[in-house]
Order: C-alpha cells, then structure tokens, then sequence
C-alpha cells in the first residue's frame, strides 16, 4: 500500500504554500473520486461461506478501504446476477427475501452499504467457500493509505487532480483558478482512461440472470 505522503512530490510543486496536511487530505478525496469513476482498483474476495437460512453477509476487504461495486460474482462457481438498490426499484417485481425464507440455490445477489451483500435466497445448505465476489474498492474518508496500483500508475496525473482542486481553493497564496483547467483536464483524461482499462479487465456489468419474482 502507499502512503498519502508518497503523492507530496506530485503536488505540493504546483501549490507552492499549501500546507501537507492539507495536501494529503485533498490527495485522499481525489484517489477516493479516482477509484469509484474509474473502478480500476479490483479485488477478488476470498471465497465467503454460506450458511444455511443466511441472506445477509459481509464483504472483506483490504484495510482501508471499502467495495465500491460488486463486478462478478459465482455461486460454486456458477454466476450470479448482480443487482443494486436502483435496480430493484426500477423493477418493483423484484425484491429479496428476509432471513428465514424458504430455502433453495441463490442465483443473484445485491449490493449494500458498508462492505455487505444479501442473497435473493437463502442457502438450503451451509457450504464452505462457496461464494466468489470480484470486486473494486476506494479508499475510506479515514485511509492512510491507497493502493500501490494508483501510486505506480497514476500518481503524476492524480497529482494534477489534487492540485486543480487546492487551486480553485478561494483567498489562498496557491489559489489559481484558470491553471486549474489545465491540471484537471490532465486529471480527468486519466481517470477516463483508467476506467477503460477497468472494463477491459472485466468487462460491463451485466445480469446474466433473468429478472424473476423472488421467492
């Protein structure tokens, strides 16, 4: 992991003045808007056990970090459809069961908040390891760290996205809102770029799974 600290030389540079404290907070919002555009940062979650009549559970995710977007996932290794709070309410035919439902083989799951996941149905049967997210990640408001992948690949034009932010900063010895276009641009180019490489990686997510009536 690499430490906030490390995207200093790529900024402070261009905001001669600004304190590092106040660099490195700026730094941790960008790398966070870097990564929940760009979903370039991708985790496969160690395999999660089932248990029986359990809909809800956790995602374990680096320290510091939080799931940004569930991308895959497998149920024994069979794929799953993934599906978000706006998905089941654009579809109110849809929607997941609470614990206790009557038991079967899950077949899609959707995303919550805080690193969680439920089933559209509960396990029949409590399996070891039988559930396989691939997912990205973004930094938590607190991280003191980023991954390694932004600092070796990107920390130059993330530098740029933090400096055009501390730039439009109003009544600071650093304030230049018209170079801050320049910077940004720089920035927004590379995280559009990144994005694409994400999608390369693993491709649009899409259900593969016909929406159906939960049961």
């Amino acid at each position: 992991m690499a430490s906030l600290s490390d995207f200093l030389p790529y900024v402070l540079p261009f905001v001669d003045g600004c304190s590092e404290p106040m660099a490195e907070q700026h730094i941790r919002d960008i790398c966070i808007d870097f990564c929940a555009h760009s979903g370039v940062v991708q985790f496969s979650v160690d395999p999660i056990d089932v248990v029986q009549g359990q809909v809800d559970y956790d995602i374990d995710t680096p320290i510091g970090t939080v799931t940004h977007l569930i991308h895959e996932a497998w149920f024994q290794w069979r794929p799953l459809g993934v599906f978000k709070t706006g998905d089941i309410a654009n579809r109110p035919e849809l929607y997941f069961p609470q614990p206790g439902s009557a038991g079967g083989t899950p077949v899609a799951i959707k995303q919550g908040p805080d690193n969680t996941f439920k089933l559209d149905i509960a396990p029949a049967e409590s399996i070891p390891g039988a559930i396989v997210l691939l997912v990205s990640t973004k930094p938590t408001r607190k991280a003191a760290t980023v991954d390694d992948l932004l600092l070796s690949d990107y920390a130059y034009e993330i530098g740029q996205g933090v400096a055009a932010r501390l730039m439009r900063i109003p009544k600071k010895e650093f304030s230049d809102p018209a170079s801050s276009m320049a910077c940004e641009q720089i920035y927004q180019l590379a995280r559009a770029t990144a994005r694409i490489r994400a999608e390369q990686s693993f491709g649009r997510t899409t259900s593969r799974v016909r929406p159906r009536r939960f049961q």
